[in-house]
C-alpha cells in the first residue's frame, strides 16, 4: 500500500499538495481501494487510530514524524498565530476552528457541511468571514497547507 502511495507522490511535499485537494485525496484512497488496501484496517494494525490517515501515510511512507489529530490541530493555531494576527477576528475565529475540528475528527472533519454548523465557526461568520480575507477556496487551500505543513 506505502509502494501505491509514493508511486502516486513521490515525496513528502507532493504528498501533501495530492492530501490537500479533495479529489485527488480521493482518487488516492479509490485507489487503494481497488488494489485490496484498506487504509483504515492497516492504520488500527499498526495502532495508529489517534493519527489522520495523513500522518499513517506520511510517516510510512515518508519517514516523516506522525502527529496525532490534536497534537496537528493545536500545533497549526499556536504556530499560525501571525497568519490569524494578520486577519479579521472572525476570520481568525474561522480558521483556528479548523484546527479545533481536525483535532477531532481529521481531514474528514474539514470537508463536510457539518463544519459549517458548528457553534463557533458559525457565530463567527463561516464562509462569509473568510470571503473578507479572500476567496474562501483560497483560503480553506492555504490553512489546510499550514495544518499539514506544522
Amino acid at each position: 500500500m506505502i509502494q501505491r502511495v509514493i508511486a502516486e507522490a513521490h515525496n513528502l511535499d507532493e504528498f501533501r499538495a495530492l492530501w490537500i485537494e479533495t479529489q485527488q485525496r480521493g482518487s488516492l484512497i479509490k485507489h487503494l481501494l481497488a488494489d485490496n488496501f484498506s487504509p483504515e484496517a492497516i492504520r488500527e494494525i499498526d495502532q495508529m487510530t489517534d493519527f489522520d490517515l495523513y500522518d499513517f501515510f506520511g510517516h510510512h511512507g515518508y519517514h516523516a514524524r506522525a502527529l496525532k489529530r490534536p497534537e496537528r490541530g493545536a500545533l497549526f493555531i499556536s504556530g499560525n498565530q501571525p497568519w490569524f494576527n494578520g486577519m479579521g477576528a472572525k476570520a481568525a475565529i474561522v480558521l483556528k476552528g479548523f484546527g479545533t475540528q481536525f483535532a477531532q475528527g481529521g481531514t474528514d472533519a474539514l470537508e463536510t457541511p457539518a463544519l459549517w454548523e458548528v457553534p463557533e465557526i458559525k457565530l463567527a461568520g463561516g464562509l462569509d468571514a473568510l470571503r473578507v480575507i479572500g476567496n474562501p477556496t483560497q483560503v480553506m487551500h492555504e490553512a489546510k497547507g499550514r495544518l499539514f505543513g506544522v
